[in-house]
């Protein structure tokens, strides 16, 4: 307020000024002689009409900067509040893993810009087993221990998400299948190394199979995960705990190196 009175009485001794100035040019040109009345009614006119006006004007337009600025602030609130709830609709929950659906966009995203690479597919060996023992907090909290050794294994690599239930999957761009399948296996030999307390009296294992396929370029997930879900049935087929890719693509890859 006290800067809208400082405006206020700027404006009014530049309109008295003015006023005095076009009263003195105008009786001048005439003929006539400056008298005070001229200089007073310059005065009380800006003083009673100038002052007020310049009053009402200045807080109108500090009201309507702060209104804009206000404004201004809103929408940037809004445009974060909307990054954060589009980013969280990507993310699983419980995991802070891409959900499935964000994961098959990725892919398929990626497919159709032509890039190849090594799917897996992984899933918690004897899950229902440690849920119908030990209850479902202690399955939740398997499931998120599965999901931060993929994180800490996976990183900046690849893309790793839940997909459903105790199962997730990893893409990983551009790599062969020799290197996809060694990525699987250090995630299958740290999940093995895990120390997984169910209770204080209980220790129990934390396993996991992994189904490879894999693709030289533009393959979308429809095609990825129908291969890797074959492959995951034939390793708990096989024993669980263990890796498995479709026995010819390895073959070709070792073809093609021998070739080269």
């Amino acid at each position: 307020m006290k800067l809208v009175l400082l405006k206020s009485a700027a404006a009014t001794s530049l309109s008295i000024v003015a006023s005095i100035a076009i009263c003195w040019t105008a009786i001048h040109l005439s003929g006539g002689q400056m008298s005070w009345f001229p200089v007073q009614m310059s005065v009380l006119c800006s003083v009673l009409i100038g002052f007020p006006v310049s009053c009402f004007t200045f807080i109108q337009n500090h009201r309507v900067s702060r209104a804009h600025l206000e404004l201004k602030e809103a929408h940037l609130e809004l445009a974060d509040l909307y990054r954060k709830v589009a980013a969280s609709a990507r993310i699983d929950a419980m995991t802070h893993l891409l959900n499935r659906g964000a994961f098959i966009d990725d892919i398929d995203k990626l497919g159709r810009l032509g890039h190849g690479g090594a799917f897996l597919l992984v899933d918690i060996d004897n899950f229902k087993s440690i849920n119908d023992t030990f209850g479902h907090l202690v399955g939740d909290r398997a499931i998120s221990t599965v999901a931060g050794c993929i994180q800490d294994i996976i990183g900046q690599r690849g893309i790793s998400a839940r997909i459903g239930g105790e199962e997730f999957a990893v893409f990983l761009k551009e790599v062969s299948l020799s290197a996809g399948l060694r990525v699987a296996n250090e995630l299958r030999e740290s999940v093995e190394g895990i120390f997984f307390r169910a209770n204080p009296q209980n220790v129990i294992p934390l396993r996991v199979s992994v189904g490879v396929s894999w693709s030289s370029s533009g393959a979308g997930f429809e095609t990825l995960m129908a291969e890797a879900d074959e492959q995951l049935y034939n390793a708990k087929r096989s024993g669980r705990n263990r890796v498995c890719a479709k026995t010819e693509d390895v073959r070709n890859e070792v073809r093609m190196a021998i070739n080269r």
